[in-house]
């Protein structure tokens, strides 16, 4: 544990609009897609990181993620969804992902998101327990995030790191992603345990 830790959080993403159903069961209500999750879909971020100020410097990295094919697992169609996660690990991953009712969820059953869930809190991490455990929770319903890419109606899924030793001088700290409705991932923010250097990502096209 001696090394830097980082902290991911669970894969993010992305085209299509899902209907629920009013309780009479007769008229559908569109519910705004913020995962745009449909094969080909692709997005590409810009690197940065933030100094000593709080202030995020504009890096010449960038980040990319795209669909690219669907599949079934255990009776439900995922999306397999890759990431080159340039700006902070260099390594390239793939997610099955799909929209559950307006839940973003993997393949492991994972909640990493939600469009309506502003309450509860959606999953817990504990991957590092000695070190750390990990709340997310929904913010910024309706939020206007600026990007590179445009200004966009928002959401936020947002991981509350809470150390878990007494000794630990490090405050409680947040990593989160930012989705549009109708775009997909606008940004996301992650940080390194140790060092406490932050970087984000944030999107240039789509």
């Amino acid at each position: 544990m001696k090394r830097l830790f980082v902290l991911v959080l669970a894969a993010l993403s992305f085209l299509t609009f899902s209907c629920k159903k009013t309780s009479d069961d007769s008229v559908p209500i569109v519910q705004a897609d913020y995962y745009k999750l449909k094969v080909g879909n692709y997005w590409i971020y810009q690197g940065y990181r933030y100094d000593s100020n709080g202030v995020a410097i504009p890096r010449n990295v960038f980040d990319s993620a795209y669909v690219e094919k669907d599949t079934v697992i255990r009776g439900y169609t995922y999306f397999k969804y890759w990431e080159n996660e340039a700006v902070m690990t260099g390594m390239q991953f793939a997610s099955y992902l799909r929209d559950s009712s307006g839940y973003l969820v993997n393949s492991s059953g994972v909640r990493a998101c939600s469009v309506d869930n502003f309450t509860d809190t959606l999953y817990v991490q504990n991957t590092f327990p000695q070190l750390c455990i990990g709340y997310v929770k929904m913010t910024g319903r309706d939020s206007l995030v600026n990007v590179p890419a445009g200004s966009y109606e928002s959401i936020t899924s947002r991981m509350k790191v809470v150390p878990t030793q007494p000794s630990d001088p490090h405050p409680v700290r947040y990593i989160y992603g930012v989705y549009g409705k109708g775009i997909g991932k606008l940004k996301a923010h992650n940080f390194y345990y140790n060092a406490d250097i932050h970087y984000e990502s944030r999107l240039v096209r789509y």
